[in-house]
């Protein structure tokens, strides 16, 4: 990798501290306004649900129970009321550190101009920015990586000083009580600087302490609230089933299905790298640092292949990988620039954002659309014409919410109108899935489901029902029902009510 003098001296601290703040006034300026009205993910809600009682079990959250961010989130719900607000404020937090960290490792690797200008490749990815307005504590996972990082290439840059592996091993245990899961992916890079620093038996030990004194606190309240070791392993087995079965050809998941996946990972975890991968071939000819190629590359490659062969759902799950790609990137313009003064240092940040930008509101392809701003407009915009039309209906009285396969997800269904009752019917109106069992919950807790066959979920009090379809149904199975806005309501009266091949009833669930 690129050679580089680190940053140092009283004559650099200060501009690079402005650089990090503006760049921390663009991540505020460029999250708050774009951020949606309602919760965005399914998962949004379990975090909102846990703001009042913390139970993966429940999944509030889902598991494994991210407890420290729930523990962070709570803090900031002191003084912040809307969750919608809270999240946002956490990952504001989450990315602003992140960048400063960012601009610390990469300086510390290849340079002052490096560390600028990488901080400023992740401030501005549009993964990394998609991720601060639509669920954010996946921004946690770009801070664990490369709060872990810069401390893990201190240790195997200071070999005669232990303290920065011990802090590294705190770190670790810290952001695996954010990210459980994905932090153990970072345990790789600390056992490989172990071993590249003298394979003491001593300072392994103290380290692990060191990660067994941080995980311990949350790791004990996680166990307590679910009930026990076996339930949370077996809550962590069923839960991974369930998200890796679809897309992992190593879960069961279809050729095409795995591959799509494959897809997934190397668009969303690349597509920030548009940005400065044009400058490969402008690089002076220079001897390569195996070194650091080699730390970047055991930082990197656990967290890509995990994405591209086990599990990446949603985009911002690559933002454990993207922070090695903004400190190459760095590396590589900073290379590139070496001999150019501050002035053309400050124009090519400038670009970075701009060429971001362009990439975020107007994504070159399918897969990228889906780290945009885009995807987060659009869900947003059917979220909220669904909720705001299910709130007029609901101050006439209270509802029996249908869910038959809407894109608005059942969660935050059920988290705005906790006085109503929410059935989850399987499949969609175009693929019933008949025969699979229906789900019912009010004030989101699970109800009994409908005995087998009957297919007669019950109503209790309700003054009408109201059915949220896909969004490009017709709905010409709901014929007899009225639309309001963009769900269909029919009152609540003495003959059965039909949903498709469903039937509704008055009555006591």
């Amino acid at each position: 990798m690129f050679q580089g003098k680190p940053a140092s001296g009283k004559g650099s601290a200060l501009p690079a501290a402005l650089y990090t703040t503006a760049l921390c006034g663009f991540i505020v300026a460029s999250r708050w306004p774009l951020a949606p009205r309602h919760l965005y993910y399914f998962d949004s809600a379990n975090f909102a649900y846990a703001l009042e009682r913390f139970d993966p079990a429940l999944h509030q959250p889902q598991p494994p129970g991210y407890p420290l961010f729930v523990a962070l989130t709570r803090l900031i719900h002191f003084w912040v009321v809307r969750p919608e607000e809270v999240f946002l404020i956490a990952g504001l937090l989450a990315a602003c550190a992140a960048t400063a960290l960012m601009r610390v490792l990469a300086g510390d690797m290849f340079g002052r101009t490096a560390g600028i200008l990488a901080a400023t490749l992740l401030a501005s990815n549009p993964t990394f920015w998609f991720g601060g307005i639509t669920n954010e504590i996946r921004t946690f996972l770009a801070l664990s990586t490369t709060g872990v990082a810069l401390l893990a290439w201190r240790a195997l840059s200071r070999p005669d000083e232990p303290r920065w592996f011990y802090a590294a091993c705190a770190a670790l245990g810290v952001a695996a009580g954010f990210r459980p899961v994905e932090s153990v992916l970072l345990s790789l890079i600390l056992v490989w600087v172990w071993f590249q620093t003298g394979r003491s038996t001593r300072r392994l030990v103290l380290g692990l302490t060191a990660l067994a004194l941080m995980v311990a606190p949350w790791l004990i309240a996680v166990l307590f609230a679910v009930g026990g070791v076996h339930p949370f392993t077996s809550l962590l087995w069923q839960y991974a089933l369930a998200q890796f079965s679809g897309t992992s050809a190593a879960f069961g998941a279809t050729r095409g299905a795995a591959w799509h996946m494959f897809a997934e990972a190397v668009v969303w975890n690349f597509l920030g790298a548009l940005a400065w991968i044009w400058a490969l071939p402008f690089l002076p000819r220079i001897r390569p640092d195996r070194r650091k190629a080699a730390f970047l590359a055991v930082l990197f490659l656990p967290f890509f292949l995990f994405s591209a062969f086990i599990h990446i759902g949603d985009p911002d799950q690559a933002l454990g990988s993207i922070p090695v790609l903004s400190v190459v990137g760095g590396a590589v313009l900073a290379a590139v620039l070496e001999r150019w003064n501050s002035r053309r240092i400050i124009r090519m940040a400038c670009a970075v954002i701009v060429i971001h930008m362009i990439i975020f509101f107007h994504p070159p392809g399918k897969l990228a659309r889906a780290s945009s701003y885009r995807a987060a407009k659009d869900v947003d915009f059917m979220t909220n014409r669904a909720l705001d039309s299910i709130e007029a209906l609901d101050k006439k009285g209270p509802l029996t919410i249908v869910h038959y396969g809407s894109s608005v997800g059942s969660r935050q269904v059920s988290y705005y109108f906790p006085d109503d009752y929410v059935v989850i019917l399987p499949g969609s109106p175009q693929h019933p899935a008949l025969g699979q069992p229906v789900q019912l919950y009010y004030h989101h807790l699970p109800l009994p489901a409908p005995p087998p066959g009957t297919k007669e979920p019950m109503l209790a009090g309700s003054r009408g029902v109201v059915c949220l379809l896909p969004w490009n149904d017709d709905g010409k199975e709901l014929a007899s029902w009225q639309k309001s806005g963009s769900v269909y309501y029919h009152p609540v009266s003495s003959t059965p009510i039909l949903v498709g091949p469903y039937t509704f009833s008055a009555g006591k669930p």
